[in-house]
């Protein structure tokens, strides 16, 4: 059962820590964005940490059996969670969907034990109950329901891959790649925690595929969230840096995050780009 005796703030603080540009985003959001924003940021964060970092089974699924529960309360007038408090105190959370909550639990429950995908686009696939329902509450709260889901869920899925990328070695973590690439390179899941030049050719290889099939969903003309655009951009930047480098993985794991100056010039122009859209 997850902790609900913490403040917010020590919510957000954990969110932003894994997260930091979203401090930095929340400057150039509409004031009346900002607390429902961080809050749905909590959220996804509490969600996503159950889902892919909880190597129990049992642990996980019960630990969003309750998150579950709490979205369905929450979303019918009782959060109990510092976290769904203070996304429902919004009104664009109180007013949207009842049904939007629930199923990010249940997308959730969904990656417990999900086995291995062949492909990229399977693994997508695999994991769109989760980033699918992300972006639909993601499109209600901050797009006003004009969002393109597809395009959306498949940015929240790419930024979730490159930033698990780096638990490759970690046998008993999801892989956060197709397993045809293994194949491919003649690689087990065990050489993988060891730095090689094949290793090095899969990671790159595996970059070049989400730089792909992020074109295509950046390719679709939309509204999307500052957030979110910001998040793209600056994973498209990391992506462009691994793949100069010998040793990709290495590098990811030593810059998880980009720099301050970096992002604000980022989240700037993103959010000049994001404005002009709009006409």
């Amino acid at each position: 059962m997850p902790d609900t005796t913490g403040s917010f703030d020590s919510f957000e603080r954990k969110w932003l820590a894994a997260s930091p540009e979203n401090g930095i985003v929340a400057v150039f959001l509409p004031a009346a964005q900002r607390r429902l924003a961080s809050a749905f940021g909590c959220l996804i964060h509490e969600l996503s940490c159950a889902a892919f970092h909880i190597h129990e089974a049992q642990v996980a699924t019960t630990k969003l059996e309750w998150w579950r529960q709490e979205l369905a309360d929450a979303a019918f007038g009782n959060p109990g969670h510092p976290v769904t408090r203070a996304l429902f105190d919004c009104a664009g959370a109180r007013e949207s969907d009842p049904a939007l909550w629930p199923a990010l639990a249940d997308g959730a429950l969904a990656q417990i034990d999900a086995p291995g995908a062949g492909t990229l686009s399977a693994l997508i696939e695999q994991l769109d109950p989760f980033f699918g329902a992300v972006a639909r509450a993601e499109s209600a709260l901050l797009c006003g329901g004009a969002g393109n889901i597809e395009a959306d869920a498949a940015l929240w899925t790419l930024s979730h891959l490159l930033r698990t990328l780096p638990q490759l070695g970690d046998g008993d973590a999801h892989l956060p790649l197709p397993l045809g690439l293994l194949a491919r390179h003649e690689l087990t899941r065990a050489e993988l925690a060891y730095e090689s030049p094949q290793r090095n050719m899969l990671v790159k290889d595996f970059l070049d595929e989400l730089v792909l099939e992020g074109n295509g969903a950046l390719g679709v003309s939309a509204v999307r969230s500052l957030p979110l655009r910001v998040c793209a951009a600056l994973d498209r930047r990391r992506i462009e840096s691994a793949l100069r480098v010998t040793d990709p993985l290495r590098w990811l794991a030593a810059h998880p995050h980009a720099g301050r100056w970096r992002t604000l010039w980022t989240t700037w122009l993103e959010a000049r780009r994001a404005r002009a859209a709009l006409g």
